[in-house]
């Protein structure tokens, strides 16, 4: 069964978010399910909308990983933390893309077109999609910062009543 993942971009990197689209369907062989903007104009100023309902979706279990590309990756996943279970990381080398799933069980990746070029943006993807996170396998310390989010989350957000799966927190 192929991965589902929603990747969403503003105007400045639909180029890139193309490219990375077809990356992930002809390389990685995942499925893309959310790809909201078609043509340039539609992620004009959007990011804030974007990161919600990307975050909404993930909450929704509609797929479970995202990735959004701009000039930085930094805004739409400082929207996107603001949302219950969200756990999103602008990336910008292998090893914080490595890291921010391994230790954190990171939903979302912000990449930065103006930041990376294709190449190095592949290397980047591959760290990330390649190192699932594993509660088998994981260090205790990132389960038990994983709780410790959790209840930060519980005290800070509010947990919608739609939420669809554990968002990550803990092994299912």
């Amino acid at each position: 069964m192929k991965v589902k993942i929603g990747i969403a971009c503003d105007d400045i990197g639909f180029e890139r978010k193309e490219e990375v689209r077809h990356y992930l369907e002809e390389v990685k062989g995942m499925e893309v399910v959310y790809d909201p903007v078609k043509v340039p104009a539609d992620g004009q100023n959007t990011f804030a909308v974007l990161a919600d309902d990307m975050a909404t979706r993930i909450q929704k279990d509609e797929f479970r990983l995202g990735i959004y590309i701009c000039g930085t990756g930094i805004g739409f996943t400082c929207q996107a933390n603001k949302h219950w279970g969200i756990r999103a990381v602008a990336v910008s080398n292998p090893y914080t893309a490595q890291r921010a799933r391994l230790s954190n069980n990171a939903q979302i990746i912000g990449l930065g077109c103006r930041v990376l070029g294709m190449e190095y943006t592949k290397m980047v993807l591959d760290a990330w999609l390649d190192n699932p996170f594993d509660f088998a396998t994981a260090r205790e310390n990132s389960k038990k910062n994983l709780l410790e989010a959790k209840k930060n989350d519980d005290l800070l957000l509010k947990k919608p009543d739609y939420i669809a799966w554990n968002m990550g927190f803990e092994a299912e």
